[in-house]
């Protein structure tokens, strides 16, 4: 073990301090020039990702719009926006069952396209519940018409006193519901919000002033119909307080929500079956919906399909409904289950701790062993107090102490090893030989990163190709190509990497990857699988750009298969790449080349679908007898994430499963009959178009005796 210098007690405090200062001003400047402010807003997610949440309030139920909903009228020729008549039997049903409140998380600005009588019959029925609260839109710009304001600010407004928080809009005219509904509303309540830096909503506005008055947000103006009406609100102390009830606001006075879970964590009803229930209740039927579900709650309704644009990015997911958003701020205010941030003095308080700490023992531990071991158990400590915290309703910044703690530790080592030079000396004697300087001084700020050879990891391998390239490549000029091809390979590294993928390499058009490695991800078959198919979806959008250049459009083949491989730093002591080999790869390049025989876009092994753990929708397609394995292997088709496939692509994958379990008993005629059936629900559905072909050549030229119903591909 290499030892730093003798030297006296004194001179290593005095260096201590010296590297504390330093460490903590490098924070305090990246605190300021908003350096952490992207990673602290990750970290905090990552606590709702990674930490058990309180469930969802069962006081707190959803109406949702899905796409389901939408077909079902659509169906019936009814389109979007649904005639607002549609609303009364919801409103009925949800009176009939004796629901609190009914909370629209929808606009109503503009009159019906059916004319005033449906608007109407909508709001008689806002009047008859005597519970529906509507949204209103806070605007920057000026005001058109301010006809309805008086309404509005009567309807609305807060009673406040204390010091309001310093918030960062002014806001100069208001969205309003059309003048019927407006009358007929219980209450009214502001549905604009401004995401984080990032783009995620993480908190919500309760208040928000307008001309020197104070207007609730949709959640806050349900909940205080639980509270004694006409009661004064007073803004004191970073809360919001009412009587006993408080309300932790941060400095723009918007509430940190505090989410219960991904999206469905609240209890959902389809908005077109309540309609259906409650239409079948008053003819005497039996309904979808008993009215005893709505008994005693909160009821927001809102749209959810993703073509009515109300999805927005929260920590937990990247597209969540917005309606959930108001859901979970009306969960925190009815239970006072709130999440707080720490003051800041605290937590400059624990990193300067846990600079302090870290520094001191680098200086007086001479040993690489301790001081790496003390410095991975001051940041556990660090994440089991924000873990801690987090569980009780509080949230410290993960990102400013620990940054306090890296800081300390890099500096100081940095300080210590200089001094010495032992260590250095000694890796760059070491490793010098078979490295480049490069690769080399990254060892020397990380060496447990960077080391030669490989280790056996269970992970998904990927592999993409497009379809006809050498065509495509033949007919465009160079440059076009080059300029085409880029854009392509960055549409699909960008997804890859934002499932957390490892783009390990570009051969032409084609792209290897690989999930699970280097760090383990316990659903790496599950990313995968949700990168295929966002590219895919990705490349309809690419497509159409390159349509409008007269470029080429791009059919894009992929190949997903999980096993055991081997990875790492694989290659010469002078060059080598973080890559991964063995027959699991080999089979992932096989897949994608199958897709050219079933006419399909995403080929997936068995073990690939074992550990999606039912998240996205497989279709078995083949047994496949690929080059290089001895026994066959069943190939399925991904098709979309859990519970997108349309009810037609459904009936055909049925269709389908059951000609393939007749095509394998040599039935072809009956077997041809389904891929038929499944080729009329799905016309462009390739494996059905493939087994019917072979079911009518076998028809015709029957197989051997010993057929095992075993495709052996003949061509790659």
């Amino acid at each position: 073990m290499i030892r730093i210098p003798v030297q006296t007690t004194r001179a290593k405090l005095q260096a201590a301090v010296v590297l504390t200062v330093v460490s903590l001003a490098l924070t305090a400047a990246f605190e300021v020039g908003g350096i952490l402010a992207p990673f602290s807003l990750k970290a905090q997610d990552q606590l709702h990702l990674r930490l058990p949440l309180a469930p969802a309030s069962p006081e707190v139920l959803l109406i949702t719009i899905d796409q389901g909903d939408l077909d079902f009228f659509q169906e019936q020729g009814v389109g979007w926006p649904w005639p607002r008549e549609l609303y009364a039997p919801l409103l009925d049903f949800c009176q009939r069952g004796g629901a609190v409140a009914v909370i629209f998380d929808l606009l109503f600005t503009e009159p019906s396209v059916y004319g005033s009588e449906d608007d109407q019959r909508f709001a008689q029925a806002a009047a008859r519940a005597g519970n529906v609260l509507l949204p209103i839109f806070l605007s920057q710009r000026r005001p058109e018409n301010d006809g309805n304001l008086v309404e509005v600010l009567t309807k609305s407004c807060l009673p406040l006193t204390g010091t309001p928080p310093a918030t960062p809009k002014t806001f100069r005219s208001i969205l309003t519901p059309i003048p019927p509904l407006l009358q007929a509303a219980r209450g009214l309540g502001n549905v604009e919000s401004t995401p984080d830096a990032d783009g995620t909503f993480r908190r919500l506005p309760l208040l928000v002033p307008f001309q020197d008055r104070w207007l609730p947000s949709l959640s806050l103006a349900a909940f205080l119909l639980s509270r004694p009406p006409g009661a004064t609100w007073q803004f004191a102390d970073g809360y919001l307080r009412q009587g006993e009830v408080a309300i932790p606001l941060d400095a723009q006075g918007q509430l940190l929500l505090k989410f219960r879970g991904p999206s469905h964590s609240h209890l959902r009803l389809s908005a077109a079956n309540v309609i259906q229930s409650e239409i079948r209740l008053q003819h005497g039927q039996e309904p979808i919906y008993t009215p005893e579900v709505v008994q005693g709650t909160w009821i927001l309704i809102g749209a959810t399909a993703p073509g009515l644009m109300d999805l927005k990015p929260s920590p937990l997911a990247p597209i969540f409904p917005g309606v959930e958003l108001h859901a979970t701020a009306l969960d925190n205010l009815l239970r006072g289950d709130f999440l707080r941030s720490v003051p800041g003095w605290l937590v400059w308080l624990w990193a300067v701790f846990l600079a302090v700490g870290m520094t001191v023992l680098i200086l007086l531990v001479p040993r690489l062993g301790l001081v790496m071991a003390g410095f991975l158990a001051g940041l556990g400590l660090h994440l089991v107090l924000s873990a801690v915290c987090f569980t009780q309703g509080w949230l410290i910044d993960p990102i400013l102490p620990a940054t306090a703690l890296v800081l300390a530790f890099g500096l100081t080592t940095a300080f210590s090893y200089t001094t010495t030079g032992r260590q250095k000396a000694a890796l760059r004697t070491m490793f010098s030989r078979y490295m480049s300087e490069e690769v080399l001084q990254h060892l020397l700020e990380h060496p447990e990163k960077v080391r030669l050879g490989g280790e056996r990891r269970y992970l998904t391998l990927f592999f993409s190709d497009l379809a006809g390239f050498t065509t495509i490549s033949e007919g465009m000029a160079p440059e076009r190509l080059v300029q085409l091809l880029n854009e392509y390979l960055s549409a699909m590294t960008d997804i890859i990497l934002a499932e957390q993928g490892t783009v390990d390499k570009f051969e032409g058009d084609a792209i290897m990857a690989f999930w699970g490695a280097p760090l383990p991800q316990a659903d790496h078959a599950l990313r995968a699988c949700r990168a295929a198919l966002a590219q895919q979806a990705a490349l309809v959008d690419l497509n159409r750009r390159f349509a409008e250049q007269g470029w080429p459009p791009l059919a894009c083949r992929i190949g997903l298969h999980t096993g055991e491989a081997v990875v790492g730093n694989l290659g010469s002591r002078k060059r080598f790449d973080y890559t991964v080999i063995g027959d699991t790869v080999n089979l992932a390049s096989r897949l994608e080349g199958l897709n050219k025989f079933y006419g399909t876009n995403i080929l997936a092994s068995e073990t690939t679908v074992q550990d999606c753990q039912g998240l996205i929708e497989f279709l078995e397609v083949d047994w496949v007898a690929v080059k290089g394995r001895e026994q066959p292997v069943a190939v399925f088709q991904a098709l979309a994430r859990q519970g997108e496939l349309s009810p037609a692509q459904v009936a055909a994958s049925a269709a389908f499963t059951a000609g393939l379990a007749h095509y394998r008993q040599a039935a072809f005629g009956q077997a041809a009959a389904f891929f038929q059936q499944a080729l009329v629900q799905w016309p462009g559905h390739g494996p059905s178009r493939t087994f019917l072909h072979r079911c009518q050549l076998y028809q015709t030229s029957p197989p051997a005796p010993d057929w095992d119903a075993v495709f052996r591909p003949e061509r790659k």
